[in-house]
């Protein structure tokens, strides 16, 4: 019997697990970014099980899952002593990526994932979290608004998506 949704710290032996994970749960949420399918592959790449192993082997990454009776959910990874981009600010941690199936959405598991992260990259000594997110993703923003982060700037994507799709919002909470 399930107890309900459980978040714990990842670690190494998760990375076959949350890579077989992670390329459905991006897809699931930004597929309609991407028309060309080589640089669609190269990113969902960059979710599979050797980019987890290899992050977290960081001493700088943490990794954050949140799993119901055995089924991955989602996600949260968080990066240490990373500035942010648009001011170059120091002394912060980036929160790279947060992923949930859509199923699992409205929960307030997101919620719950970042709070794990705040904690974490306080207690590490950062004086703030900054993300990014699509700008034609305005659910994401939202959400990130709603969690208290504020917008900061925005820059290019480094990807080759459709067009009129390349732009991400920058947002930063301090802790």
């Amino acid at each position: 019997m399930s107890v309900g949704p459980v978040i714990r710290r990842a670690g190494p032996v998760d990375a076959r697990r949350l890579g077989a994970a992670g390329p459905a749960l991006y897809a699931e949420s930004y597929a309609f970014l991407w028309d060309d399918d080589a640089a669609y592959a190269a990113q969902l790449a960059t979710f599979g099980p050797d980019a987890f192993a290899d992050l977290l082997a960081r001493d700088d990454a943490r990794v954050w899952l949140v799993e119901d009776d055995g089924a991955l959910l989602g996600f949260l990874s968080l990066l240490l002593g990373v500035p942010e981009p648009v001011t170059g600010r120091s002394a912060g941690a980036e929160v790279p990526r947060i992923y949930l199936a859509r199923a699992a959405t409205g929960q307030g598991l997101g919620r719950r994932l970042l709070d794990e992260a705040a904690a974490c990259a306080r207690d590490e000594g950062a004086g703030y979290l900054w993300l990014d997110a699509m700008e034609t993703a305005p659910w994401a923003v939202r959400t990130y608004q709603k969690w208290g982060f504020a917008e900061i700037g925005r820059m290019p994507f480094g990807r080759p998506v459709k067009a009129g799709h390349g732009t991400l919002v920058v947002l930063s909470r301090d802790l």
